[in-house]
């Protein structure tokens, strides 16, 4: 076992290159949903884009999800057209919706109010299409009864990246930007380890017992990063307990057994963690983690309008959301790390007891410091 080990570690070191430059990454958060994976994404579709090849970009995707008989002539791309991450529609009342969800949550009735606006314009033919990095399913409140496409990052929009490339061979500023996106996507996916690396360790991997240990190993990984989550949990009950009274007991969701399960991927094992009810309002203050951990206001705006439209109004004053925005303010945690498909990067953060006391007690901070501004302003 031991020699098994230093002979990955050895290839590990030979054949596994570091990240190089990437423009997207230096541009903007390589999570940025509408300013970043959108734009791009719509710009390659988009038949009239600077990329010069018409609709054959758009073609090539389109068959790759399985959406015949779709009229390209005349097509029209937009971005947040209606709040719709990216619409592809034609004058043959056709449209493809692109529902774009990095680690942003669903709303209620989300995709279905899209059907529904589009449906309400005239179109008898619409594709629902909800791309993640795993190729999720949406949540049921969003969804209702509607049918929709999955697509992943990770499988359907790589490869067909990879598709456009013979076709932009000959426009130098796009394929490298293509290029640079491809290594972007593989890096949130955790599919960014080389060819050669890759297959020099399943070489290994084959021989002898290897293949069983690693089975061994895989389940023990999962059971690590759950150990791990839960420290980040109990540490911020703890820190809050003797730093912040005041916002009282934390309802808790994200106990040992919910945390084991999201790492089982068990159906609806997101959205764990602590909430913090207000005592002086309907609503309050919430951590959760759908895949990276954020902080934010919750209240039913069914049963409490009054009091969702007082932290609707209070959210928009800290924050650069659009006004039009129906959302009640949250932002990630500034230790922005992926807890369900951890990069090197995240785990060497995860792994140091000193980071995960630092990713608390930020994150406990900053739910009091939203509980502190509500206090102020509504007692």
């Amino acid at each position: 076992m031991d020699d098994f080990l230093q002979t990955v570690a050895l290839l590990r070191a030979r054949y596994q290159r570091p990240a190089g430059f990437n423009l997207f990454s230096v541009l903007r958060s390589s999570s940025d949903e509408v300013r970043l994976h959108s734009r791009f994404l719509a710009f390659l579709l988009d038949p009239k884009a600077t990329h010069n090849q018409g609709t054959a970009l758009l073609n090539l995707l389109l068959k790759r999800l399985g959406i015949q008989n779709f009229y390209l002539e005349n097509s029209i791309v937009e971005v947040e057209y209606r709040n719709i991450d990216i619409l592809v529609r034609n004058q043959s009342k056709q449209a493809v919706i692109i529902e774009n969800k990095i680690y942003a949550r669903d709303q209620d009735e989300q995709l279905w109010t899209y059907h529904q606006r589009i449906q309400a314009e005239g179109y008898d033919k619409i594709w629902t299409t909800y791309l993640t990095l795993d190729g999720s399913e949406p949540s049921k409140e969003s969804r209702k009864s509607l049918s929709v496409k999955l697509i992943s990052y990770e499988a359907e929009i790589i490869a067909w990246l990879k598709d456009c490339v013979p076709l932009i061979a000959r426009e130098p500023g796009v394929r490298e930007s293509v290029f640079q996106y491809i290594e972007l996507l593989q890096k949130l996916t955790s599919s960014d380890q080389g060819e050669i690396y890759m297959s020099k360790l399943k070489e290994q991997i084959l021989l002898g017992e290897n293949l069983f240990v690693i089975a061994d190993i895989n389940h023990a990984f999962k059971s690590i990063l759950a150990d791990l989550q839960l420290d980040i949990w109990e540490r911020m009950v703890a820190y809050q307990t003797t730093q912040y009274a005041q916002l009282g007991k934390p309802e808790i969701s994200a106990t040992k057994e919910a945390v084991s399960a999201y790492y089982k991927k068990a159906k609806n094992s997101k959205f764990i963690g602590l909430t913090f009810p207000f005592t002086f309002m309907k609503g309050g203050v919430y951590i959760e983690l759908n895949h990276r951990l954020y902080v934010g206001y919750y209240c039913d705006g069914v049963q409490f309008p009054e009091d969702r439209e007082r932290l609707l109004m209070l959210g928009r004053e800290f924050t650069l959301t659009s006004r039009k925005s129906s959302n009640l303010f949250w932002r990630f945690s500034k230790f922005n790390v992926n807890l369900n498909a951890p990069s090197n990067e995240d785990l060497a953060l995860l792994r140091d007891p000193n980071m995960r006391e630092s990713i608390a007690v930020s994150l406990i901070d900053d739910a009091h410091d939203l509980w502190q501004r509500a206090h102020e302003r509504f007692t």
